[in-house]
């Protein structure tokens, strides 16, 4: 049940699918003859979409946000490498019969880097079925797997965490 919720309240909140449904609401009260209040929550849309969306203020939040702690420097042996799930999109990757990465694809990217610098660490990849609707689409970390063995890591390295639904 807590998983449900999440995934439906963390969706409500992303700001792209908040503005939307202001903008909606918004509409919706114009419709209703409610012009005042219609009017001030459409036009606040509008500008969070330009400020947020288009213009600098959503990139300048990220770079604060991942530029906040410098990059570690490894010294001495690595013994493995932790993979988070969160970069394949699972319904992509089975529609296009391909392997569908979204935002966070530098993950594996990272991960093949260190693999081939490190080649005794082992590779794990966290990542379940992370929706809603139960299917037969192939985990996250079952993907990720193939990504990496098609770039030349041994697939005997690679161990996966396909249990997991959500961070």
């Amino acid at each position: 049940m807590f998983f449900t919720i999440s995934k439906l309240v963390g969706n409500l909140l992303l700001p792209s699918n908040a503005i939307t449904i202001a903008a909606l609401v918004g509409g919706l009260l114009l419709l209703f003859r409610r012009r005042r209040i219609g009017g001030v929550v459409l036009s606040a849309a509008l500008v969070s979409l330009v400020l947020v969306g288009w213009g600098p203020i959503g990139r300048m939040a990220l770079m604060t946000l991942e530029n906040r702690f410098p990059k570690p420097t490894i010294q001495g042996d690595v013994a493995g490498i932790i993979v988070l799930g969160g970069a394949v999109n699972i319904h992509s990757s089975a529609d296009g019969g391909t392997i569908a990465t979204n935002e966070a694809g530098e993950r594996f990217i990272a991960a093949a880097e260190l693999a081939l610098r490190y080649p005794d660490a082992r590779v794990i990849l966290s990542g379940g079925a992370g929706h809603l609707l139960p299917g037969k689409l192939q985990t996250e970390s079952a993907l990720g797997k193939l990504l990496l063995v098609r770039v030349g890591i041994p697939a005997s390295r690679i161990e996966l965490e396909e249990q997991s639904r959500n961070t």
